[in-house]
């Protein structure tokens, strides 16, 4: 027999004994009567079992050794297996111990159970027979048998009592066993009743049975152990039945499903009383719930509530979750503790209450009136007092308000801060003023009432008051018209007045309200004025512009005159801000202002849009299109001209040039939109061409606008398709002919026009901003590359730099420093491998910050390169203070070098200069071995450019750094 987990393992007893013959015991084995087991001890393994145990217990051979292995599925329990060990470790053997042995098909037998130790093969083993209970002696009182039938009585009277039946169906066979009770409840004669499962369930309803089946599934792949389920049996009467089963799964040791036993048992009244139950509580919700008064259900002796109604919610404000569950003291519904006490007292003393009005709050603290009603009645034997709310605020406010209307008249009448009189209609006698027509007129009490307002000469113009009182005669009542007052002093005031007709005796009378509005006429006026005119300069805004456009747009065509509007724009004034600060750029565009509204016309419109940008709107032209034309470039030039003239601003002399685009109206546009954009065009056109002057919009403006536009469109596009494309262009040492670096250009593969120079788009980037992310995505692609060819060991990056241009908006970045870093850490590439390139242009814009940026980047091991050196205008004392390596000599001085002395003398101060600072230097665009010749004789050995290689991709580069020949044998590549 097995043993199990935890069983003792001390077998010295088994040390002595004498070994059997192998054959003879197998043969005396599968030949004896007895049921036999034989199992190792020290492994638990089974070893063998003969054909008397396979036919008592129904266990073939084939299965207990394939399925089970060392494991004995014949023990009901664990604990009997051990109880079983633990007896034969203790006495070495064990003679008629009675256990509860598992049947094959389900079934238990009891059976006495004997075990001797052996020595099999040199293996110390257990031998064990076994014999079923009834084969020998009877049961004797106190052994298993009896015990087992005495439990079986028990469980039998107990479901009796229970009126509950039993059942068991073997999963294997599909045979159910059910017990007299189980039968009846489904129909049949009152008897043990046994057979097929689909027999036993045809008088199941139909939708009931599939859910046992969906119930016996999820039981099985659920390893759920029991289940508890209630299905309908349809009786003989016609009438459905309604019983629950529970039931427990049984498994073999290997999980197989073996059988399921269970009880059943007739709940058909329970169902029945349970839905009436449901209905009767249903009605009193719908009632309590449909009530149009406010209900409340309170526990009697806790006081807790129980149950709040939908109108209660509304009136009161509090939701079942704010209250259900507390006392109506904690959610906060009593005013005070003295009114629920005596509530509470009158209630248990009449047993009920009828109309009492008491004050409550409501969720958000507003005091309500009502009539309560409440009584006592039983609920789930619990007692608890029902109350209805009757709301009476209304009519307790009525009633409050009646009886102190007159004092409440009286006090707002005297408090009010308006003015407030009561005069006859007719003759205008004042009859009553407060202290508010005392502080707007001046005048006291005495020196009002009993005179009219003709004699006190209090309207500015007396004819005022008939037109208010044929608007009272016609309307019934005078709101808030504007008039004019005189005060005591004789000063005019502007008020607001109203007025209510009042009989007082009999007499037709006017309660007339007036408040001053003098001073908030002044602010809107003064708002009024801000919402259309620039708070720094005081023109008028676009908001303004733009109704002038639109008033001057329709003289125009009624009149056939012309006009123009002149957009301006400072040049560079943005360096006047970052150098000098807000304030003295204030203080220059106020100048500005002041210099335009000199020159221009009385019939002219000086409008600032916002920034340094102002527009100059001229009307009132005549004549031809050329006098026209010719007219507004005068006035233009003469506004560039005042400009221009030097000034003095807080101590700096400054000179300021700047752009002016016309659009000319109506030619070019009949909405001030289309003007203003137009204007911007031919703008625009100035500063492209190099500031400082005057252009009239053309049509070709709009043509080359609306292609920049599709252009930034299709840029987008590109960005977020993944077009562009990096293209490498080696830089060559000459003196060993190796390739000792590379610099990285934008392409756009552009699907309809193909591969496409950055010369036709950089400039667009650059505009619109997007050149941030392009720039973003340049930094990592390269960084990429650089990682792909130093794992490929085609580079060595301490020899080795890919040159990555940067544009002035991408460095001026606050993030840029951050970006390179995450380029450099993500494609984990040595930061001395990267040449960042940056044109004059950015080092003049903020030197400061310039310094601030490379000094970190340099600290990260990044170098740097001065891009199309000779071609800006910055300092050199700038240049000396740059942590840069290396200075590229631009094309442009190359490309004629060997013929242009003048070239050829510029690219020898540079390399001298560069010699002299200690900088690197390398020369672009060398297509010729001539020029290659006059750099070596200047002791520039590197170069890029055709004589070697165009800038190819990323593929053909790495073939040319894998297979490179030398210099003077590579053959001239065609562009």
């Amino acid at each position: 027999m097995n043993q199990p987990p935890g069983a003792p393992t001390d077998n010295t007893h088994l040390r002595d004994v004498p070994a059997a013959s192998a054959d003879p015991f197998k043969i005396l084995f599968h030949g004896m009567p007895l049921a036999g087991l034989l199992t190792e001890v020290t492994s638990n393994r089974i070893l063998d079992v003969n054909n008397a145990f396979c036919e008592m217990l129904g266990w073939s051979r084939d299965e207990i050794f394939s399925d089970f292995g060392s494991r004995a599925p014949f023990w009901i329990s664990d604990e009997q297996l051990q109880q079983l060990i633990a007896a034969f470790d203790l006495h070495g053997k064990i003679e008629q111990f009675e256990a509860i042995l598992l049947c094959h098909d389900g079934h238990l037998k009891i059976c006495r159970v004997s075990m001797r130790s052996v020595t099999v093969d040199g293996k110390i083993c257990r031998l064990s027979t076994a014999q079923e209970a009834s084969m020998s002696t009877p049961d004797r009182p106190g052994t298993v048998g009896a015990q087992l039938r005495e439990s079986q009585e028990r469980l039998s009277l107990a479901l009796d009592a229970s009126q509950m039946g039993t059942w068991d169906w073997n999963v294997e066979t599909g045979v159910l066993h059910c017990c007299a009770r189980v039968a009846m409840l489904h129909g049949h004669s009152p008897e043990a009743w046994s057979g097929p499962l689909e027999i036993y369930m045809r008088d199941i309803q139909s939708e009931d049975r599939r859910q046992l089946r969906r119930s016996f599934l999820s039981i099985c792949r659920n390893r759920l152990p029991r289940y508890r389920l209630a299905y309908r049996v349809q009786t003989a009467q016609g009438l459905p039945r309604w019983v629950e089963a529970t039931a427990k799964l049984y498994r073999t040791p290997t999980g197989k499903i073996q059988r399921l036993v269970g009880t059943l048992v007739d709940i058909t009244d329970r169902r029945r009383n349970e839905q009436a139950l449901i209905k009767s509580e249903a009605k009193f919700s719908a009632l309590f719930q449909g009530a149009p008064d406010p209900y409340i259900l309170v526990n009697a002796r806790s006081h807790i509530v129980i149950e709040i109604n939908r109108s209660f919610t509304e009136f009161f404000g509090f939701k079942a979750e704010e209250i259900v569950g507390r006392t109506a003291v904690e959610a906060g519904l009593w005013k005070t503790p003295a009114d629920r006490d005596s509530v509470l007292e009158n209630l248990h003393q009449d047993h009920r209450l009828a109309g009492r009005e008491i004050n409550f709050l409501t969720s958000d603290g507003r005091e309500a009136t009502c009539e309560v009603s409440s009584s006592f009645f039983t609920i789930n034997r619990q007692m608890c007092v029902l109350s209805t709310f009757k709301d009476v605020t209304a009519r307790k406010q009525a009633e409050a308000a009646l009886r102190a209307s007159e004092e409440k008249f009286s006090r707002a009448f005297r408090a009010s801060p308006d003015s407030i009189s009561i005069t006859e209609k007719a003759t205008g006698r004042h009859l009553e003023i407060n202290e508010g027509f005392t502080r707007v007129t001046g005048y006291t009490p005495q020196e009002v009432i009993g005179h009219t307002a003709r004699e006190l000469n209090i309207w500015a113009d007396y004819e005022e008051r008939a037109t208010l009182i044929q608007e009272l005669e016609e309307k019934g009542r005078v709101l808030q018209r504007e008039m004019r007052v005189l005060n005591k002093a004789g000063r005019e005031i502007l008020v607001s007045i109203s007025i209510e007709p009042l009989t007082i005796n009999n007499i037709e009378c006017m309660v007339l309200t007036a408040r001053d509005i003098t001073d908030q006429k002044l602010i809107e006026a003064k708002v009024k004025h801000l919402a259309y005119h620039d708070a720094l300069t005081d023109l008028p805004n676009r908001l303004l512009l733009t109704d002038r456009l639109n008033q001057i747009l329709a003289l125009m065509t009624r009149h056939q005159l012309h006009g123009a509007l002149l957009f301006f724009d400072l040049d560079h004034f943005k360096h006047i801000n970052d150098s000098l600060g807000h304030s003295c750029g204030d203080s220059v565009l106020q100048v500005v202002t002041r210099r335009l509204l000199a020159r221009a016309r009385k019939e002219d419109t000086v409008a600032r849009l916002g920034g340094d940008e102002f527009v100059v709107l001229l009307s009132g032209f005549q004549g031809t299109d050329i006098e026209v034309r010719t007219a507004v470039q005068r006035h233009a030039e003469t506004l560039l001209a005042a400009i221009a003239k030097p000034m003095i601003v807080e101590g700096h002399s400054l000179h300021l040039s700047c752009s002016i685009g016309i659009a000319l109206l109506p030619e070019h546009g009949n909405n001030p939109e289309d003007l203003l954009k137009r204007a911007d065009i031919a703008l625009y056109k100035v500063k492209e061409s190099g500031r400082n002057g005057v252009a009239f919009f053309e049509q070709a403006m709009q043509q080359a606008a609306s292609e920049r536009l599709s252009i930034e469109t299709d840029l987008r596009a590109a960005l977020h398709m993944g077009q562009f494309r990096l293209f490498y262009q080696p830089q060559i040492d000459s003196r060993n002919n190796r390739i000792i670096g590379a610099e990285a250009l934008i392409r756009w593969e552009q699907p309809d026009k193909g591969m496409i120079s950055p010369a036709s788009f950089i400039h667009v980037l650059e505009e619109s901003g997007m050149i941030l992310a392009v720039g973003q995505w340049i930094l990592n692609d390269a960084c990429a590359f650089v990682a792909q060819l130093i794992d490929r060991q085609l580079i060595d990056p301490e020899q080795f730099s890919l040159s990555i241009n940067i544009s002035p908006r991408q460095f001026r970045h606050p993030d840029f420093v951050a970006q390179v870093r995450q380029a450099i850490t993500e494609q984990a590439v040595p930061a001395s491998s990267l040449k960042l390139e940056i044109t004059e242009n950015i080092v003049i814009q903020n030197i400061n910050d310039t310094i601030a940026k490379m000094h970190e980047l340099r600290g990260l091991g990044v170098c740097f390169a001065i891009d199309d050196f000779g071609t800006g205008y910055s300092s050199l004392s700038y240049l000396k203070q740059l942590p840069l390596d290396l200075l590229k000599i631009d094309q442009s001085f190359i490309r004629d070098c060997t013929q242009d002395s003048n070239d050829a003398e510029i690219v020898r101060a540079i390399i001298a200069m560069g010699r002299n600072l200690s900088l690197d230097l390398i020369a672009e665009g060398v297509e010729t071995p001539e020029q290659l010749a006059f750099l070596q004789q200047q002791s520039c050995h590197a170069y890029q450019g055709y004589l070697f290689s165009p800038a190819v991709p990323a593929i053909q580069f790495t073939r040319l750094l894998e297979n490179h020949a030398p210099l003077l044998d590579t053959p001239l590549p065609q562009s």
